[in-house]
């Protein structure tokens, strides 16, 4: 654990009950199914497959919002 926090952790985080949820839930494949099923998940994908987040699209996206793409930009992490 760090040293220096930004928050301090919450009743539930130390006694373990948000460890013991997400351990259930991906014993269960919960989150697996939400990854399906989220209304945002869904637009995600669905813009993922039309390439909007492809470099090209993105520094087109970006021009028009009037920031322009630099040399470092172009090479991201993508």
């Amino acid at each position: 654990m760090k040293l220096f926090r930004y928050r301090k952790p919450s009743m539930r985080q130390m006694l373990g009950v948000t460890k013991l949820k997400r351990q259930v839930k991906r014993d269960l494949g919960i989150s697996q199914v939400e990854g399906w099923t989220q209304p945002s998940r869904l637009k995600q994908k669905v813009k993922q497959r039309a390439g909007l987040y492809s470099p090209g699209v993105r520094a087109v996206r970006q021009t028009s919002k009037g920031r322009f793409p630099t040399l470092f930009g172009l090479f991201g992490k993508k």
